[in-house]
């Protein structure tokens, strides 16, 4: 044993032997870590669903988007860790340090007093999921064989179908009947079921253990990022020369930080690896954007219970799987250059539709039925440019392209919730021109996707 490499005694699986996710060797690494998305999915639809509901039950309508946002971002800075220790040390201890966070912010969360605490209690549970979902895209490059690499990350997308079926549906029961606090309560049942899986996982994993140098500038740069974005948010509600100004140096300090954190000419979706980020985040941050208002949309709107709100996520869950699933079966059937462009147009097309839908005040079931279609777009790209990008890195280098991806998705979907809070506030909060404006707007990062989509070739 050297001062540079160690080596952990247990064995990971053959990366050689034939079969696929569900191999011997690889039937129990597959299942822990779709639990752990499915557990991420179940979170991420759950509160959509009811944070309508929280926050009038909190009287915290002020933060109702930084409850959102403030989980990206602290997601931000635990991913870029994370990363550059998964590339140390392995992905054990990121991981297993991430499901104690997320642990500690489901419980604070659901005992919450006011909105102030949830939100701190959102920013610990940021800091667990970025740092587990980094850690899983490293488990990938290094258990799963390349040939497999698309198929386990449509089995990610898979991994959200139950969540996305029974999800809305239960959390909006669940703060119906016995209150919105037990929500929280039942995702951590799930992340220690997860825990158990993925713990006999870690542990059968033979890793080396690489003395790569801390990415400090990184480090650094990720806490900057993260708080530009929660200033962006903040101004939402003051609209005065001071907050225009705060908001836009938010935006060019957000600019300049994921210099240091994605590679080089990401921000101008450069050919290459830039644009498989690149295009990832701009269609997340389109989605997300959209997505947390759709439910509120639909209460405030339509007069929806919390379940019933959250049927449009339900089968936008299953749109978003199914595109997945094509490209995990067929993927090489389909040049990725046009999948991305026919991707990007349907998210554009879907989310300005949208907001026609709703300034001609459209019946509840055209949105329902319209929304998904921005599901099946997104889910469609992910699982292709993904595998791409990770195809890319060499082995110290994993941790890195792993949270370039995760900043790209935080960061995006950060600031365009962020933005959607301005536009949403600018516009009244009213009916229905703050909800046409969100769409509006958030139909601009898929634009420019679709304009860029030809360099992932």
């Amino acid at each position: 044993m050297t001062s540079n490499t160690m080596r952990a005694e247990p064995t990971k699986p053959d990366l050689d032997a034939p079969g696929g996710l569900l191999s011997p060797a690889l039937r129990a690494t597959t299942i822990g870590v779709l639990a752990l998305v499915s557990l991420h999915a179940f979170e991420a639809l759950a509160l959509t669903t009811v944070m309508p509901t929280i926050a009038r039950d909190l009287e915290g309508d002020s933060l109702y988007a930084m409850a959102f946002t403030a989980t990206l971002a602290a997601g931000i800075v635990s991913i870029v860790w994370s990363g550059n220790l998964a590339d140390r040390r392995g992905p054990r201890p990121p991981l297993l340090l991430g499901l104690v966070l997320f642990a500690v912010g489901l419980v604070v969360a659901g005992l919450s007093a006011n909105m102030v605490v949830l939100v701190v209690a959102r920013v610990v549970q940021g800091l667990g999921a970025g740092m587990t979902s980094t850690a899983l895209y490293v488990l990938v490059t290094r258990v799963y064989p390349q040939r497999l690499h698309t198929a386990i990350l449509a089995g990610f997308s898979a991994a959200w179908v139950v969540p996305s079926i029974a999800g809305p549906f239960v959390a909006g029961l669940i703060a119906q009947t016995i209150g919105w606090r037990w929500v929280f309560g039942l995702a951590l049942v799930v992340l220690l079921v997860a825990a158990v899986l993925l713990g006999r996982i870690i542990a059968g994993l033979r890793q080396d253990l690489v003395d790569v140098p801390w990415r400090w500038r990184s480090i650094a740069a990720s806490v900057v990022l993260a708080v530009a974005v929660l200033g962006l948010n903040a101004v939402a509600d003051r609209l005065d020369p001071l907050g225009v100004a705060v908001a836009v140096l938010a935006l060019v300090v957000v600019g300049l930080t994921l210099l240091p954190l994605t590679p080089r000419g990401t921000l101008r979706v450069a050919r290459g690896l830039p644009a498989d980020i690149a295009l990832r985040a701009l269609a997340f941050a389109a989605f997300s954007g959209a997505e947390v208002y759709l439910p509120r949309l639909l209460t405030e709107r339509d007069g929806l219970s919390p379940s019933l709100a959250g049927i449009a996520l339900t089968v936008t869950g299953i749109t978003w799987f199914a595109g997945s699933w094509v490209q995990g079966r067929w993927d090489r059937r389909f040049e990725i250059g046009r999948t991305a462009s026919v991707s990007l147009a349907a998210m554009t097309l879907t989310l300005g539709g949208l907001a026609l839908a709703v300034a001609f005040g459209a019946p509840t079931w055209v949105l329902v039925a319209t929304f998904p279609v921005l599901g099946f777009g997104i889910g469609t790209l992910y699982p292709r440019v993904t595998a791409q990008a990770l195809s890319r890195a060499q082995s110290t280098e994993q941790g890195f392209v792993s949270s370039a991806l995760q900043i790209g998705d935080s960061a995006g979907a950060a600031t365009a919730i962020a933005l959607s809070a301005i536009v949403f506030a600018s516009a009244g909060s009213a009916v229905p021109g703050a909800y046409v404006a969100v769409f509006a707007v958030m139909a601009l990062p898929a634009v420019v996707g679709w304009l860029a989509a030809h360099r992932v070739r």
